[in-house]
């Protein structure tokens, strides 16, 4: 998770100047996804007022918790919709900082980096796991893969086999290895776990091997 946060405030970490209300001073608050938090997760957000000591620096938040940690603030926020900093100074509200909160977007599953399309029985015997991916997603977030079920059809019938984790099995490995090129493999119930505690039905994964 640290090295999620270092990157992100590395990339798009984009200061915004918050008048303040009937005094003098800014305050200059620093999300590190766009003005965006997301839910269930440690959100790190960077709160600064120009020559003010962070230590007299205090931030209240409208909707979740927050915490002040060695490098800034972390913020979990508890609902979607939005979510309210209050930036004081020594006691004295300087200014007020509207985010959005969002869930985190679903994942997509995918076998040696696909979704669909064609593998070859050489790069799908290659694979160990199943893997998740988040598009477009900045946020470096991992889904733990649950369970999943594979299918495939062959000269003999239609065959089944069922994982506990996001492993390939040895079973289905030696399924694909009898596979001629035009059939299919598939993998479908796949369920996952991200790090706001949803677990997640996410797309069938279904490929031609070439």
């Amino acid at each position: 998770m640290k090295k999620m946060f270092g990157m992100i405030i590395l990339m798009i970490m984009i200061p915004f100047i918050v008048d303040g209300q009937g005094t003098s001073q800014d305050a200059v608050v620093a999300a590190t996804n766009m003005n965006v938090l997301y839910l269930g997760i440690l959100n790190p957000v960077e709160v600064a007022v120009p020559g003010v000591l962070s230590e007299n620096v205090t931030v209240k938040l409208s909707n979740g918790t927050i915490k002040k940690v060695s490098n800034g603030w972390e913020v979990v926020p508890a609902n979607v919709g939005e979510c309210v900093l209050t930036i004081s100074v020594n006691g004295e509200k300087i200014a007020d900082k509207t985010f959005r909160v969002k869930t985190i977007p679903y994942p997509i599953a995918v076998f040696a980096g696909k979704g669909a399309g064609v593998v070859s029985k050489a790069e799908a015997l290659k694979v160990e796991v199943l893997e998740t991916r988040l598009p477009d997603f900045a946020w470096d977030i991992n889904f733990k893969i649950n369970s999943f079920s594979f299918l495939l059809s062959d000269e003999s019938g239609d065959k089944m086999e069922f994982a506990k984790d996001n492993r390939i099995t040895e079973k289905m490995k030696l399924l694909i290895t009898n596979l001629q090129r035009g059939q299919t493999i598939a993998f479908k119930d796949i369920k996952a776990t991200g790090p706001d505690g949803r677990t997640l039905a996410l797309n069938p994964i279904i490929l031609k091997i070439d």
